[in-house]
């Protein structure tokens, strides 16, 4: 990504601000991650189904913004790898990694 192909720059004094959900030490990320039994916030290694541009994705497995209320594990969750998002209905499989 070039300067060019951003579209948005945050210019802020001090420590860089937090953007989408607060991390695991959250209680609301600690419900998430028990109603969808997904490692949120954990170095992961997810396999993706075919349907998606990425087949495998390696890295800190994030939620870039809050599900809906009441957590339902059956909806769609949206989840970001390395800016990469996509849904929680994608994953076939996934493993904690080092």
């Amino acid at each position: 990504m070039t300067m060019d192909d951003q579209q948005e720059f945050l210019f802020a004094d001090g420590h860089a601000p937090q953007l989408g959900m607060p991390w695991t030490d959250d209680p609301l990320v600690a419900d998430i991650t028990k109603v969808w039994g997904l490692p949120i916030g954990k170095n992961v290694r997810i396999h993706l189904k075919d349907s998606e541009s990425m087949a495998v994705l390696e890295g800190r497995l994030e939620l870039p913004s809050a599900p809906d209320l009441p957590f339902d594990a059956r909806q769609s969750l949206s989840l970001r790898i390395r800016g990469y998002i996509f849904s929680s209905r994608s994953i076939i499989s996934w493993a904690t990694v080092e």
